[in-house]
């Protein structure tokens, strides 16, 4: 097809016809009175919500959130920034607030009172929350023992439950799912028979004279499952940490607090050396 159409082929076009951006050769033009799309836009497509109207979806607030998270654009002295829209708002209300505004000063203030009020009144009801949960699972496990019943095991553990009154801080020490108490009592179970091995291997190690071939042998077996003992030792909680029996000094054994970091530098060098 040639820039310029010099013919008039029924679609009612000026001759002569350039063809360029936005303009198309003749033959690819709609007919005149004929539709681009035949079967037409379905009835109420341009009215169609972005989120469920129905009733009880609560549409307004769903709209709203969208409204007051999107992304705008804003220049700050040389700078181009994005921000969430709502904190746009905040931001120009503080600067109105800076400038003077009485109105954006005393809106401003009131909006972060409330803020810090309801912050606090969230954390004293969580926090009164849970020292009624401590209180309450803690007599309950008391009382199984002095029963000779089944102890309870709640999740969180009420003595994993730590309580700061002074700041209204709680702070959890132990698994906070089924889960995760599963691979606590899994771990522990192995840190019980590392404490077992080390007994073994220490006594055997300590009768056996110096000249028995097999004292090395029983000696790298205590350093074994000492190391194992601390690495899980080490990764516990302060609770649930014990004291090793029989530890081992002698060179080449692990300390206690210090062979996870070991550890993770020898694997640290062993990727650095396979790398």
């Amino acid at each position: 097809m040639s820039a310029v159409d010099e013919k008039d082929d029924g679609n009612d076009l000026p001759v002569p016809y350039k063809v360029g951006y936005g303009r198309p050769p003749a033959e690819h033009r709609f007919r005149k009175g004929s539709s681009g799309n035949p079967r037409g836009r379905p009835r109420g497509a341009h009215n169609k919500p972005k989120v469920d109207t129905g009733v009880g979806m609560r549409g307004a607030e769903a709209y709203l959130r969208e409204e007051a998270y999107r992304t705008v654009t804003l220049r700050e002295g040389d700078r181009v920034i994005e921000l969430p829209a709502i904190q746009a708002v905040f931001r120009a209300m503080g600067v109105s607030a800076l400038k003077g505004n009485r109105f954006a000063q005393k809106t401003l203030s009131e909006m972060v009172t409330k803020l810090e009020r309801d912050d606090f009144s969230s954390k004293l009801e969580a926090f009164g929350a849970w020292v009624n949960y401590k209180h309450e699972w803690t007599e309950a496990i008391e009382r199984a023992k002095k029963t000779g019943a089944e102890l309870p095991l709640p999740i969180p553990h009420p003595d994993d439950v730590i309580l700061d009154p002074y700041t209204g801080d709680v702070k959890f020490t132990g698994p906070m799912t089924k889960e995760a108490r599963d691979r606590l009592d899994h771990a522990l179970a192995r840190r019980a028979e590392a404490q077992d091995n080390v007994n073994s291997y220490a006594d055997q190690y300590k009768q056996l004279p110096d000249d028995d071939p097999l004292k090395p042998h029983y000696l790298d077996d205590w350093h074994w499952e000492q190391r194992m003992f601390d690495l899980i030792n080490d990764a516990v909680t302060e609770r649930y940490k014990v004291k090793l029996e029989n530890r081992s000094y002698r060179e080449g054994a692990s300390r206690s607090g210090k062979a996870l970091e070991e550890l993770r530098e020898s694997k640290k060098l062993r990727d650095e050396y396979i790398e």
